[in-house]
């Protein structure tokens, strides 16, 4: 009867070291291997602006960044939507985790209707853009690196330039115009709080040690406070990708001016489809505020 409770106690011991050296191994693999689960470039182009159904003038453009560089698209604003000899307000456009420049074009034809120039590029990695996998803090250089294109070769003024950002765009966005409130204004389509709040959201918070494990934090909910800009938050009301209330949390935490629009029952990829007049009517009305 002993010698078999301690066969029993020396499995179980047995057991519980391999079990503590495999939840050991899955906590070092989400550390070394986090921005994989969290960026996903793609290479391939799916069009470029002239092509069809955009049919939109563009330059190809190279963005110096730190000992690299990256490919962007210059396109210039509709000659028939720019009023009287003002100069046209510029979008600075920082897309998600996702893709690469060329997925966003039919939002950036949208924007280009309301009177826009536009400057899109990928990030390191990305599309056209050498470079290894990036990190957090590479894709915020990469999105200064821009700021500074447009300030340096365009000769955009500070007070024309809007940043744009879309899901994870959206908290490179935000990082950028906290370090830049000479900026006109900041718009933050569907994005989230912070990553520690999404992969709890997702269900990773009550086996793994959060707090301790994430090295790409991207902490907006913290950032959003120091805002010296507009900003308007757009979020669709089904979005399953980030939850509809991390929006509400954000423009609840942002500094005045700041303006929610949102959009029933849209969901993250939808969200255009569902409801692309009201969303291009807000950011207008939002332009036209400043």
């Amino acid at each position: 009867m002993k010698r078999s409770v301690v066969i029993r106690r020396k499995h179980l011991g047995t057991l519980l070291k391999r079990l503590t050296i495999a939840y050991i191994s899955t906590c070092l693999c989400l550390w070394i291997g986090q921005r994989h689960l969290i960026f996903h470039p793609y290479r391939e182009l799916v069009g470029v602006p002239s092509s069809s159904p955009w049919n939109m003038p563009y330059q190809e453009i190279v963005i110096p960044s730190g000992s690299g560089h990256l490919k962007g698209w210059w396109i210039p604003a509709d000659p028939r939507r720019v009023k009287d000899s003002t100069p046209p307000k510029v979008i600075l456009f920082l897309g998600g985790a996702a893709g690469n420049k060329s997925h966003y074009l039919d939002r950036v034809e949208g924007l280009r209707q309301l009177g826009f120039a536009l400057l899109l590029f990928d990030y390191r990695g990305y599309g056209e853009s050498p470079g290894d996998f990036p990190s957090e803090t590479q894709i915020y250089k990469d999105s200064q690196a821009a700021w500074n294109y447009l300030i340096d070769r365009q000769k955009v003024s500070p007070q024309q330039i809007f940043i744009y950002g879309e899901s994870l765009g959206g908290a490179i966005a935000l990082d950028l115009a906290v370090k830049h409130p000479q900026a006109e204004g900041l718009v933050v389509q569907s994005s989230f709080t912070s990553m520690t709040d999404m992969a709890r959201w997702k269900g990773f918070g009550w086996l793994f040690p959060i707090d301790l494990l994430l090295n790409q934090k991207f902490d907006s909910i913290a950032k959003v406070r120091s805002l010296q800009i507009p900003v308007l938050f757009i979020h669709g009301t089904a979005d399953d990708v980030v939850p509809f209330k991390m929006g509400q949390r954000l423009f609840a935490t942002a500094p005045s001016p700041k303006y929610l629009h949102v959009v029933p029952d849209a969901g993250h990829a939808s969200l255009l489809r569902s409801g692309e007049q009201s969303y291009l009517k807000a950011i207008g009305q939002f332009i036209r505020q400043r």
